[in-house]
């Protein structure tokens, strides 16, 4: 995805990425420092965002696909964001809006043209969204600022080699989740691979990077990922095309009624 997912996408991360130095140059970065840092790039303020999503079940077999349109507010205080269906016909303007205010349990809507309206509890949060690999969970939650990160070891992959930083929810702090590990690129401060576990020892997700690029201000965005259901044989395939942070969303951009409004970023056409 052209811009944090992992929400992400969540699966998706713009903001200022300089790195801050350690104490000492020999010093690593703590397992805080590198939470700290891609906390940032998630609350990067208003962001519009064109997508392709492919659903796969099994593995192998395309299913279903979808272009869809984001339209998202994130800051440190609060998120707001809205995935709608641009694609295929049949389901064009079928929305779901999402919101979360600091610690709070994240809530939403999903909507149906022309008039069906679901609303979403933090217990809707595991849901589908779409169909897709992807829960609720995933566009709304921000793991990297929970308040229990560690540095659990490092792994290659591909050529390069990774911190795993382990998140878990502190106290007040509700998920679907009961920890996430992310293998980090810390060089590119980017996370090439995901994973989200249900239950102790049992991932249920897998995101992986599969496509890095690189932006004119030198920051390294997750422009493609692949994100897997580990309980069943299916992948959704995620490819970012277009992205606009000259936007400027206000408080009834997140409402029901706006949701029956398709309304694309016009530098993003």
């Amino acid at each position: 995805m052209i811009h944090r997912i992992t929400a992400l996408l969540p699966v998706l991360c713009l903001a200022s990425v300089l790195w801050s130095q350690p104490a000492s140059a020999a010093e690593s970065p703590s397992a805080k420092d590198i939470a700290n840092q891609l906390s940032a790039l998630q609350q990067d303020g208003s962001s519009y965002i064109r997508l392709r999503l492919n659903v796969e079940e099994p593995a192998g077999t395309k299913k279903t696909g979808f272009q869809l349109q984001i339209q998202q507010r994130r800051t440190p205080s609060a998120t707001d964001v809205v995935y709608q269906v641009l694609w295929p016909k049949e389901r064009l303007g079928e929305s779901v809006l999402l919101k979360k205010t600091g610690d709070q349990p994240a809530t939403g809507t999903h909507f149906v043209p022309p008039e069906t309206v679901k609303s979403l509890t933090s217990q809707d949060m595991k849901d589908s969204l779409f169909g897709s690999d992807l829960a609720y969970a995933d566009l709304i939650e921000n793991f990297y600022a929970w308040d229990s990160q560690t540095l659990v070891g490092e792994e290659m992959i591909g050529k390069v080699n990774c911190k795993i930083l382990e998140s878990k929810p502190g106290k007040g702090q509700s998920s679907i989740y009961t920890s996430v590990r992310s293998w980090v690129d810390t060089d590119r401060l980017v996370p090439l691979r995901v994973e989200k576990f249900l239950s102790p020892g049992k991932p249920a997700r897998r995101i992986v990077t599969t496509h890095v690029t690189r932006e004119a201000n030198g920051q390294h965005i997750p422009a493609n990922l692949d994100v897997q259901d580990l309980r069943r044989n299916s992948i959704t395939e995620i490819e970012g095309s277009r992205l606009n942070t000259s936007v400027n969303y206000q408080n009834q951009d997140f409402t029901v009624e706006a949701l029956k409004v398709i309304r694309k970023s016009k530098s993003a056409d």
